[in-house]
Formats: C-alpha cells, sequence, structure tokens
C-alpha cells in the first residue's frame, strides 16, 4: 500500500511528464515550472548545498560548502561508481598545480591537503600532485570524509528536463528546487542550492532556462584574435595524403569540411579533441600487455599509414604519438619503475581523437558513451597500430613493445582510464562573458580564482576537401603558437564567471564549463584553477545560504573573498588585500 506522500509524488509526477510531453508535442523549448507541492517537498532528503559530479570542482566546492558552515548539509551526486574526476579517474592528477612557480593555492588550502595526503602515503614531504590514481582518489575520501560531507554513488538524476524541478520566483527569474532521481523507486532531493561541477555542463542544459554555448565564437562576437576558424595546426600534415580507401569511400577519423582558409576567423560548433590519457611503464613486474580492442580494423587507421608513408618519403623524424611523454610522474613511490602520463606525443595523427567529439554536447547520456567508447577504440586502436603495424618500421614498432599498461590502475576497465578527457563541452553565458581581453595580469576586486596558462587549443577538426585541383586533409585548431604569443601568466577570474544570468536562475552555479568565451576558457580548464572555481562556488553557496540571500548574486565578494582566503584560496596574482583604483578602472565590478 502507498503511503499518501508516496501517491502524492507519484500523481505529481504524472502531471510533469503529462506536462512535458504536451509541450515537446507543441514544439516548446523552455522548461515548465513543476513546483514540488509543499507536503512533499519536505518528505524527501533535503540539503544547504546539491554538488552534481565528483570532478576535483566538486569535491572542492563540497569541502569549502563545509567549511564555510560546519553544520551545513552538503551532498555529492556522483553517476559513476567513483570520485576525482580528471584527477583520478583521466590520470592527469593536479600536475599542474605549480605552473611557472606561480601556486594556485596557499599551504592551508584543500587542494594543498589533497598534495600532502597523497605524500603522506608514500611518507615523503614533498606534495605530491601526479601519483597513483587509486592513491589521489583515497585522498579524495579522505578529505571528504573529514569534512562530513555525504556522498551518492551510481546514482543520477532523471536525464533532462523532467529531472530538474524548477520554481519560478516573484521577478520571474527561476531556481532550482530539487532534482528527481530514478534508481528502483523516485528519489527527491531538494537543495537550497545546487553546483553543476560535470564537465558536460549537464545541470545547467537540463534546467533549459540558462543561456548557454558550445564551439568557437567569431573572432568579431568579443574581438579575440586568437577566435574562430583558422588554417593551421602545430600538427599539420608534412603533404598531401589521398583522403579516399581504393573503394572511393573516405577514410575512417576524415570528414568532408569546407577550406578552413575560406572560413577564417568564422564561428562554428567544433570541439576541442577529447582523448584517454594512458597510463604505460616499461617495467616487467607492473606492465599489463597492450592488447587489439574488441573488432579492430587496422584499415581504420590507413590515415596513419599513409601519413608515417610520407615522413618516410620526406626523410623525416616520424610524429609519434607516444615515446615523447614529458610527464613521468608517478614517481613518488621511489621504485625503479617509471609510470607515465601518455599525454603529449608529436603528429598530424596523435592522441587527440580530433573530430570525434562532434555531436557531444547536444547528445544523449546513452550517445555520450557510446562516443566515449569510440574513443577509447581509437586510442586501443592507435596504441596496438603503432606496436604491430608492418608500416611501422621494425626498430620504432619494438621501441612501442617495450611499454605496457599500468597494471595497478584502472584495473576494472581494463588498464585504460575510466573517465574520457572532456576538454570542453557546454559553456555558460552569464551576465557577462569572460574572454581574451579580460585575461590580463591586473588585480580585479571581483576576483575569486586565479589562472596561471596560455591559450592552450588542441585541434577542432581534421577535414579533406577540394581546392579546385586536389583533394586536401588538413588538421586545424592547435595553436601551438597560443602559448607563446597570447603569453602564459597569472591572471584573476572574477565571481560573477560561475553564474547564470540574474534574471533567468538564482541558485545555481557552474564550475567546470563557466561563462567564457572558447579562446579563454582553453587557459582556465586546468583542474587546478577550475578546483578554486569549485571552491568559491561553495563557499558562496553556503554564504548565501546562512544569510538568507535567495540569490546567489547577492552575495557580496568581499566577504566571498575573505572567507576563500581563510580556506588556502588564492585570490589575487599577488600577495595584497585590495586592489589599487588604478589597476581596474576599466572593470565592470558589479554582477
Amino acid at each position: 500500500m502507498l503511503s499518501a506522500a508516496r501517491m502524492a509524488i507519484l500523481s505529481w509526477l504524472v502531471t510533469i511528464i503529462f506536462l512535458s510531453f504536451t509541450r515537446w508535442y507543441h514544439g516548446e523549448t523552455s522548461s515548465p515550472v513543476t513546483t514540488l507541492p509543499n507536503h512533499v517537498a519536505d518528505a524527501e532528503h533535503h540539503y544547504h548545498v546539491i554538488i552534481y559530479r565528483a570532478t576535483p570542482a566538486g569535491i572542492a566546492a563540497a569541502i569549502a560548502a563545509k567549511q564555510t558552515s560546519s553544520t551545513a548539509r552538503v551532498l555529492i551526486l556522483e553517476p559513476t561508481a567513483r570520485i576525482g574526476g580528471m584527477a583520478t579517474e583521466g590520470g592527469i592528477g593536479l600536475r599542474d598545480a605549480f605552473t611557472n612557480d606561480f601556486r594556485y593555492a596557499n599551504e592551508n588550502s584543500s587542494q594543498y591537503q589533497w598534495g600532502r595526503l597523497n605524500a603522506k602515503h608514500y611518507g615523503i614531504k614533498s606534495l605530491v600532485w601526479q601519483r597513483d590514481n587509486w592513491v589521489g582518489e583515497q585522498s579524495f575520501w579522505i578529505l571528504l570524509e573529514q569534512a562530513g560531507v555525504e556522498v551518492k554513488l551510481n546514482s543520477n538524476f532523471i536525464e533532462g528536463s523532467a529531472g530538474v524541478v524548477l520554481e519560478r520566483n516573484s521577478d520571474d527569474s527561476y531556481r532550482i528546487q530539487a532534482l528527481l532521481l530514478q534508481n528502483n523507486a523516485i528519489t527527491i532531493l531538494s537543495a537550497d542550492y545546487f553546483i553543476d561541477a560535470s564537465y558536460e555542463g549537464e545541470l545547467m542544459q537540463a534546467t533549459r532556462v540558462v543561456d548557454w554555448t558550445h564551439g568557437r565564437e567569431s573572432r568579431a562576437k568579443y574581438n579575440e584574435p586568437f577566435a574562430g576558424v583558422g588554417n593551421f595546426s602545430a600538427a599539420q600534415f608534412p603533404g598531401n595524403v589521398n583522403p579516399f580507401l581504393p573503394n572511393g569511400s573516405l577514410l575512417k577519423y576524415l570528414t568532408f569540411g569546407d577550406n578552413p582558409n575560406l572560413r577564417l576567423g568564422q564561428a562554428d560548433d567544433n570541439l576541442m579533441a577529447y582523448s584517454y590519457r594512458v597510463c604505460l611503464t616499461k617495467d616487467p613486474l607492473m606492465a599489463v600487455p597492450v592488447t587489439p580492442p574488441l573488432n579492430y580494423n587496422p584499415d581504420d587507421f590507413e590515415l596513419a599509414r599513409r601519413l608515417i608513408r610520407l615522413e618516410l618519403s620526406l626523410n623525416r623524424t616520424l610524429s609519434q604519438p607516444w615515446l615523447y611523454m614529458d610527464y613521468t610522474g608517478y614517481d613518488a613511490r621511489n621504485q625503479t619503475f617509471v609510470k607515465y602520463d601518455a599525454c603529449c606525443g608529436q603528429g598530424a595523427f596523435g592522441i587527440d581523437a580530433v573530430g570525434l567529439a562532434k555531436g557531444y554536447v547536444n547528445a544523449t547520456r546513452a550517445a555520450r558513451a557510446t562516443m566515449a567508447h569510440q574513443h577509447l577504440y581509437y586510442t586501443q586502436g592507435l596504441l596496438w597500430f603503432w606496436r604491430t603495424d608492418p608500416v611501422v618500421p621494425a626498430q620504432v614498432r619494438r621501441q612501442h613493445q617495450e611499454y605496457g599498461l599500468c597494471g595497478d590502475e584502472w584495473i576494472d576497465h581494463g588498464h585504460y582510464p575510466r573517465q574520457m578527457y572532456v576538454r570542453e563541452a557546454a559553456r555558460l553565458v552569464g551576465d557577462q562573458v569572460f574572454t581574451q581581453r579580460d585575461r590580463t595580469p591586473i588585480c580585479r576586486p571581483d576576483s575569486i580564482a586565479v589562472g596561471a596558462w596560455g591559450l592552450d587549443q588542441h585541434d577542432m577538426q581534421r577535414v579533406t576537401y577540394f581546392d579546385g585541383e586536389q583533394w586536401i586533409v588538413m588538421n586545424e585548431g592547435l595553436r601551438g603558437d597560443a602559448m607563446q604569443q597570447g603569453g602564459v601568466f597569472p591572471f584573476e577570474i572574477p565571481c560573477w564567471i560561475i553564474l547564470p544570468k540574474r534574471k533567468q536562475m538564482t541558485n545555481l552555479a557552474v564550475v567546470n564549463c563557466p561563462s567564457a568565451s572558447h579562446v579563454t576558457f582553453s587557459a582556465i580548464r586546468l583542474e587546478p584553477t577550475l578546483w578554486l572555481l569549485g571552491q568559491a562556488a561553495g563557499a558562496a553557496a553556503m554564504l548565501a545560504s546562512t544569510l538568507e540571500l535567495g540569490s546567489l548574486h547577492n552575495v557580496n565578494f568581499g566577504l566571498l573573498q575573505r572567507t576563500l582566503k581563510r580556506q588556502g584560496s588564492r585570490i589575487h596574482i599577488r600577495n595584497i588585500s585590495v586592489c589599487e583604483r588604478s589597476s581596474m578602472d576599466h572593470l565592470s565590478t558589479g554582477y
């Protein structure tokens, strides 16, 4: 027999589904107001803050919320069985926590506490940012347990707007009232404030009232020199290759496209290439043999084969996806073997699966999972290709065969990362957008975090087009020059970057997909910086809840800055408390 509360929930859910279907049938795209009945809202779990996804930014947000108020009820909702995002499940750690000797946080910060916990595991004093991934996850759990944060694993809200309950404010803006979880039964999780810490911006998207974008803006939109389509790549083909198989079909991992030279500076919906950051080792006691992926077809890598032949014909050094690994990492155990973060190989057909992310932002969860599998096949297939294909010179094949997968990593996932590197997806469009013009080494009175990276844009597309005489194959997007011309320097990040437009949503912060242009996001997207944005969101949410401010936009950023400083976050690029007026005359300091 169902209780009265359950019956009310069931009746209310039927109404929501009917309204959602009706609006879809009539072509309406905005989310309906589906406010919980008062007697139902208190029947399930209520929190001060709910954070979606246990990424480093999400974990930082949860810890900051608890540090702001020890009595806060804070929940992290994580759809998978693991926590840590790219820092553990993706294999990159927080290696960039020091950039050109610049520190992203102070010694009492949660970021440093994580580095110290890693070091403690190995019995050393120096902070460890690139560690065994299972050690990093263990350290995250310790931080969350010490803070008293509740984590709900293997749990997700119902896909799309049907899983997000909105309430209309008196000024016609919205607030999220609750999330609906579909497990064995419907679970309602309500909260005062919500933080989207996903790499995709999925909660932001599901509200259907928050503005967001994806791809890259035109050069003219924000007057950004590095914006829009370019005609270059730092990993370009050294000459032309035939893009077709003998039967006339297009080679795999190529798409038909426009000549980028005819679209210079224009906007498009391409994304920075995604990848899997494999852990490799030469140690025979650790290495797990590389095997071909299921249904491996060597013809899938014909483009790589033709690139190799081209480079050999030009007497060029082969541009290999691996063997030029900058990041040994994992060396804290002080043992004889070395584990490599197989990050940054060279060449026109490399680790980044250029073009495979097309359509990812607007895809369903099932379609995204399929695309992740396609990226994994690409990575596994490329590993196998370089160690077995006859076109690869025998000496080079032997060099690749010296490496195996790290046997203690991601054991339940074939020793490959569980998390695909989603370099960018949806991006929030708030009342203001952080652009290339805003990324300057000055003091901002509204700063809540710092960055210290260059405009690190990866390839956006790999196309073939007919130029009137022949078919051309071209990579486009990887700006090797941007790290130099754009400059690598510390910069400050304003509080409004994590907030939707005031007139749209009042109790949501978005930390991994902030209100930044594509160009500028390429300098923000490092995990140490995203950690700081998460920390700021968690502190702001609890300040708003404790002070009963209503909208997150009402949080005084001076109070927020003082709170973050006490928590060890880095607010300014210099050791100062207040910006000098001359350094901020051109800034808009309000929301």
